[in-house]
C-alpha cells in the first residue's frame, strides 16, 4: 500500500471518535497523520484523546499542530489571567478529565510536553496544513500566530495561498457536518463536540471519514462536501 497523508479535524477531546477514525483509516508506519490542532478542550475525554496521540506516534507519523486551545492552555500555565480565559474556553472540561475539579496541575508533565511538541504548520509538495487559516501571500514560516491559529476563514472573502497548494484548516466550525470546499482551502472542523462529526480526509484521494462524538461511523452515502456558507463559530 502506497503511503497516504491524512487530516484530521479539531477532536476536541472526542477519544471515541478519534478511536472510530483511526478503526477506519488502519494507519501504517508509511503513512502521515496529520492533527490540525484542537485536540484538547470542550470535549470531555481530553486525557484519554492525548494518550491515544501518544500512543498514535509510535504507529505512525503523526503530526500535530498547535490550535488557539492549544496555545491558551501553555500560556495559563504562567499567566493566571489566561488560565481563567482559557478555563471559561472549554479548559475546565481538560481540567476535569485528569481531577474532576481539579487545576491545571493535574496535567501531567508528559501531557504538557506532548502539547509544546506541536507544530505550527506542516507543508508537503501539494498540500499545506494550519489550524486556522494563512494568509495567502506569506509562505508558511513567515506566517502570524493569529493567522495560524485564530484567523477565522471566511468563504466569502478568502484567497488561494501564493504557493498554489491546497490548504487544510480547522476552527471555523461547520455546524452542518460537512466539509466546507473552497477548492483550495478546505475546512475539515465539522463540529464533533456540538453533536457533529469527527472529519478525516485522505488529502491526495479525497477520501472521508467521519465519526460521531459517541464512536458512530456514518455512513458513506451521507457523506458530503459542501458549499455553503457556515456559521462563523470558533469555538
Amino acid at each position: 500500500m502506497p503511503s497516504r497523508t491524512i487530516a484530521i479535524g479539531d477532536i476536541h477531546g472526542c477519544v471515541h471518535a478519534l478511536d472510530a477514525v483511526l478503526g477506519m483509516i488502519a494507519p501504517t508506519p508509511k503513512d502521515t497523520i496529520v492533527v490540525l490542532g484542537d485536540f484538547i478542550d470542550q470535549g470531555w475525554e481530553v486525557k484519554q484523546t492525548i494518550e491515544r496521540l501518544i500512543q498514535l506516534e509510535s504507529e505512525t507519523n503523526l503530526i500535530h499542530l498547535l490550535g488557539n486551545h492549544e496555545e491558551l492552555l501553555l500560556a495559563g500555565l504562567t499567566c493566571e489571567k489566561t488560565r481563567d480565559y482559557w478555563e471559561n474556553c472549554g479548559g475546565t472540561r481538560t481540567i476535569n478529565s485528569y481531577r474532576f475539579g481539579g487545576s491545571i496541575d493535574d496535567i501531567p508533565a508528559d501531557h504538557i510536553e506532548f502539547i509544546r511538541r506541536s507544530r505550527f504548520y506542516y507543508e508537503t509538495e501539494t498540500c499545506l496544513f494550519a489550524h486556522a487559516n494563512a494568509e495567502p501571500d506569506l509562505p508558511m514560516d513567515q506566517q502570524p500566530p493569529y493567522a495560524l491559529r485564530w484567523k477565522v476563514l471566511e468563504p466569502d472573502a478568502y484567497q488561494c495561498h501564493v504557493s498554489g497548494k491546497t490548504l487544510f484548516v480547522g476552527h471555523t466550525e461547520q455546524r452542518s457536518g460537512e466539509i466546507l470546499n473552497l477548492g483550495c482551502i478546505q475546512d475539515i472542523d465539522t463540529a464533533c463536540w456540538r453533536n457533529g462529526w469527527l472529519t478525516a480526509i485522505d488529502v491526495d484521494a479525497l477520501h472521508v471519514w467521519q465519526a460521531s462524538r459517541f464512536g458512530q461511523l456514518r455512513q458513506a452515502e451521507e457523506l458530503a462536501i459542501s458549499h455553503a456558507i457556515p456559521a462563523h463559530a470558533t469555538e
